[in-house]
């Protein structure tokens, strides 16, 4: 867990075991859906948490969505680089974002010795992703492992939920270290405003996956978000209020936001800047709103 050093400060609160999820988000790991925006339920299935029995049971779809298996392109059992060349020219852009998905997860397992799993303790992606990832990944050049920030990059252009926030996890060009190791770099920071802005823009309009990144650095850090306490907790009201109000999850169940978490954030602020991050929470859940009224079925 890339900032599990956040949990222990917040054990006071009560809320390690949220915090726990909260710090490594579920589409950090979860493989991307290749379904159309058009029908994509009015919350994002990569905000999906382990289904349960219990109240979280009935609640939206994306409660339930956890484990489900991407949609197949191409033959479990064909080459891992033929089902990625196919889904890369296939010409739609949640094709080109599981290509990401396949190659990141060879990286990742290259890197650690095991496909990604959803956050500590997470269950394990899909068996039929990857099947034998030790020796389909070995299969792919390094040009083809690069070619997943061209694949993400697409899917950040076409706005499909969720990659956004995992390009920011990428790092400049591929290289997550050279935020921490080359700050100063022309290019690096060009990487970073450009990526800030567009993280910005779509959380402004209630996109959950870029509010919640924008939301854990802000509070947490983050290599290329700068800390933002008032942002911070703006943020934190909008999540919570998108859950309440447009998505329906009872307030005792919008975790970890509807306890002493957000009295934490606005703990250092000025009442001025209370009510400046709850003006600006209650204009982003507006647009939210309509955004999703304006799709079809309302969804």
């Amino acid at each position: 867990m890339k900032w599990k050093t956040v949990v222990p400060a917040c054990g006071a609160l009560g809320l390690v075991a949220a915090l726990a999820v909260l710090v490594a988000p579920a589409w950090r790991t979860a493989p991307p859906a290749a379904v159309p925006a058009a029908s994509v339920p009015a919350a994002p299935a990569d905000r999906a948490t382990p289904a349960a029995s219990g109240p979280a049971a009935s609640g939206p779809a994306w409660l339930s969505d956890l484990g489900a298996a991407p949609p197949q392109q191409a033959a479990p059992d064909a080459p891992l680089a033929q089902r990625i060349e196919r889904l890369a020219a296939s010409g739609d852009a949640h094709d080109a974002y599981r290509a990401w998905w396949l190659l990141h997860a060879c990286v990742v397992f290259e890197r650690t010795g095991r496909l990604p799993a959803r956050g500590e303790g997470g269950t394990e992606a899909p068996a039929e992703a990857i099947a034998d990832p030790a020796h389909a990944c070995a299969t792919l050049g390094q040009r083809t492992k690069m070619a997943r920030i061209d694949y993400l990059e697409r899917a950040v252009r076409a706005r499909v939920e969720g990659a956004l926030a995992e390009l920011v996890e990428e790092g400049p060009f591929g290289d997550p270290s050279a935020l921490t190791t080359r700050p100063d770099d022309p290019l690096v920071q060009a990487w970073k405003t450009r990526v800030n802005g567009m993280l910005s823009d779509e959380a402004e309009q209630g996109t959950w996956t870029s509010l919640y990144q924008l939301f854990t650095g802000f509070w947490f850090g983050h290599p290329a978000i700068a800390a933002d306490r008032q942002s911070a907790l703006a943020y934190g009201i909008a999540l919570r209020d998108i859950m309440v109000k447009l998505d329906g999850i009872p307030e005792p169940q919008a975790i970890p936001f509807n306890g002493p978490f957000l009295d934490e954030i606005g703990a250092g602020l000025t009442p001025g800047e209370k009510a400046r991050a709850q003006v600006r929470a209650d204009a982003i859940v507006a647009r939210a709103a309509s955004g999703r009224t304006r799709r079809p079925g309302g969804a």
